[in-house]
């Protein structure tokens, strides 16, 4: 179970995932409850990044929601060491070929000089926590990630069920989007992305 640095890199710090919290297991320095529905501008605004979407062919916009994060301690070993996150965007799409996508947006945290937050320890997932302990692990609890390359990026997916969560970085932002579709279908709706 363990991933490259250079995929474990895309995992922002954060608390580890907590599947009755948090939307996914790469966005758990906020949870599903601190979404409030936006609009395309404030959004775009408060997250301080350009969102994608999707063509008229492929799906609709029909829900933007926006949670702020601000600055938190999270534990870096022994010590707590002070995270700047920003605001995530939600962005969910109905699918014209049926189903619908949820797609999460949000710039990469400024973290303090000289911090490793985001370098992968050894052993697998685990950051700053004991690796024996199955609550701690960052990712949660479940199977290990998937890599793969999406839209030509380096990227984690994540099988929950029928349900598929991927992960990527796009110039500074990390996206993460999930659905129920199947998975080539999935794939081709990411390309899409505009």
């Amino acid at each position: 179970m363990f991933l490259s640095s250079a995929a474990f890199a895309q995992v922002p710090p954060g608390d580890p995932y907590d599947a009755s919290k948090h939307v996914n297991p790469i966005i758990t320095f906020v949870q599903a409850k601190d979404f409030k529905p936006s609009n395309y501008q404030d959004a775009e605004k408060a997250a301080e990044i350009t969102l994608l979407g999707l063509s008229k062919d492929t799906g609709t916009l029909t829900g933007i929601d926006l949670a702020d994060a601000g600055i938190r301690s999270v534990r870096q070993g022994r010590s707590s060491v002070k995270i700047s996150y920003y605001a995530v965007v939600r962005q969910t799409f109905k699918l014209e070929a049926g189903g619908e996508l949820v797609l999460y947006s949000f710039k990469a945290p400024k973290e303090p000089p000289g911090s490793n937050m985001t370098e992968a320890p050894r052993g697998g997932f685990v950051l700053g926590r004991d690796p024996r302990n199955e609550k701690d692990k960052r990712l949660g609890p479940g199977p290990a990630p998937e890599e793969l390359a999406i839209r030509g990026k380096r990227a984690l997916l994540f099988e929950n069920g029928d349900m598929l969560t991927v992960a990527w970085q796009e110039e500074g932002i990390i996206h993460t989007a999930t659905s129920a579709l199947p998975r080539r279908a999935f794939f081709r709706v990411l390309d899409d992305l505009l």
